[in-house]
């Protein structure tokens, strides 16, 4: 017997409405099924972020791709006044080329030309560079300061700036040289005379060469962090006992020692390197001597000698100890180190 489906009073069996309820006898109906809840394409989001970065590209390299071209230069000097006879130069730049050269400069002790060439990008400021240089005379000294600053952002990476560094060799020179990132370059002439000398390349090469009759008085440094490092000694003096160190952490180290007259001091030699070879050559006669040590973690010491004993190391001339000597060390973690060794007597 059937029931109302929604009041559940029991009906007759031909009954066509429910006497209580007056509802009409029939199938329950159904329930219609829950829509469903329609979802985003997973591409969608992606090609949205995709659009964004592609963006960003284009307008970055459009604000700093270096599209402006720049033509800098700028010219800085410090005077020869009466009763100095001594100078000191201190020059340290961010990214640059230094070169550092000698030459008779009529009434000056220096002159500095600082340049850049190149381009930057649009943001950049329409002056590239920030020069100072500024000099001062104190006890006879001239005292010579100067900075080169250029803006670290990205707009200035299709930047090169040179500096050239001239110095008169006519009084006692004090010379500390610095870049962070670029590369040294000293060359002496006959008559300078080095009170110290410190030349340093946080990232880049270091190249100094002292010739013939120049008279060292102070201790020299030449060092980068990452980069080779070359030293050359031609028949310099010593006028006391002096010492020279050599050194880089990533990067060679090549040193050539050449003394063919009297020092007349002894000479301290450190040259070393933590990742990278040493190549050291050593040319000395008569009245100079030489021991050489060497040490390395992780490579090998190779030796080409005349006319000193001795295996690997140490190595030490025929004469040695004579009147003056290079007293050497030479040190490599990971690398190897040649050494070339003549003694003529």
């Amino acid at each position: 017997m059937p029931y109302c489906h929604k009041c559940g009073t029991k009906l007759e069996e031909d009954a066509k409405f429910c006497h209580v309820c007056g509802t009409p006898v029939g199938p329950a109906p159904v329930a219609a099924p829950a829509r469903r809840r329609e979802r985003m394409p997973y591409f969608l989001p992606i090609t949205i972020l995709i659009a964004i970065l592609v963006t960003a590209i284009v307008a970055g390299a459009i604000v700093f791709m270096p599209i402006r071209p720049v033509n800098f230069n700028r010219s800085e000097e410090a005077p020869l006044e009466a009763g100095i006879d001594k100078l000191s130069v201190d020059l340290g730049a961010d990214v640059a080329r230094v070169n550092i050269t000698f030459e008779d400069l009529p009434d000056k002790l220096v002159v500095l030309n600082v340049s850049a060439t190149g381009a930057v990008g649009i943001l950049a400021p329409a002056t590239p560079l920030e020069v100072t240089f500024d000099h001062t005379v104190t006890e006879r000294v001239l005292v010579v300061t100067s900075r080169v600053k250029v803006d670290r952002w990205p707009w200035f990476f299709g930047l090169r700036v040179v500096c050239d560094l001239h110095i008169d060799p006519s009084v006692d020179l004090s010379l500390n040289v610095t870049t962070s990132v670029g590369e040294i370059v000293l060359n002496s002439v006959d008559g300078v005379v080095f009170d110290s000398l410190n030349l340093e390349a946080t990232t880049g090469s270091v190249r100094a060469g002292l010739e013939q009759n120049v008279v060292v008085k102070g201790n020299i440094t030449v060092r980068s962090m990452t980069g080779a490092v070359e030293f050359y000694w031609d028949n310099a003096k010593a006028a006391n006992n002096v010492s020279v160190s050599v050194k880089t952490t990533t990067g060679g180290v090549k040193m050539n020692l050449t003394q063919n007259d009297q020092l007349p001091a002894n000479v301290t030699v450190n040259a070393e390197t933590t990742t990278g070879g040493v190549d050291f050559f050593i040319a000395i006669r008569d009245d100079v001597g030489a021991w050489i040590e060497s040490s390395t973690s992780f490579g090998g010491i190779n030796v080409n000698k005349i006319g000193f004993s001795g295996t690997k190391s140490p190595l030490q001339s025929n004469n040695y100890p004579a009147k003056s000597n290079f007293i050497t060390s030479l040190k490599a973690t990971t690398g190897g180190i040649n050494i070339n060794a003549n003694y003529t007597a």
